[in-house]
């Protein structure tokens, strides 16, 4: 398969994404991704001290290991990530915000 920025063509099979995203079953990375829906960077210690209200034993290592299952199961670029002032952000990809925002939308009860 061709890389995005090699065919500016290429576009992803969203059917596809929407269903993966649907069928996370961790609530650990639902909270994660949860809580990344407005599409705004948020840094590591915000999302470990929300997924430690649920989760105690959530620490940097943790999350970091589960930003990168998310990205390994879902697409390579769907959660960005970037270094400012030696702290850790993440968000979700500008291309995949809406397509989260429905998959919650439909199981928004199964969530809170």
């Amino acid at each position: 398969m061709e890389d995005f920025e090699e065919n500016p063509y290429y576009k992803p099979n969203y059917s596809n994404l929407f269903n993966k995203i649907k069928d996370i079953k961790t609530p650990i990375k639902n909270e994660i991704l949860i809580a990344l829906l407005d599409g705004q960077w948020h840094s590591e210690l915000e999302l470990i001290r929300v997924t430690k209200k649920q989760h105690g034993f959530v620490g940097a290592v943790t999350l970091g290991t589960m930003i990168h299952a998310l990205n390994h199961t879902i697409k390579n670029n769907y959660l960005q990530k970037k270094i400012v002032n030696e702290k850790m952000f993440y968000k979700i990809s500008d291309n995949y915000v809406g397509l989260t925002r429905a998959a919650y939308r439909f199981d928004t009860k199964n969530f809170f």
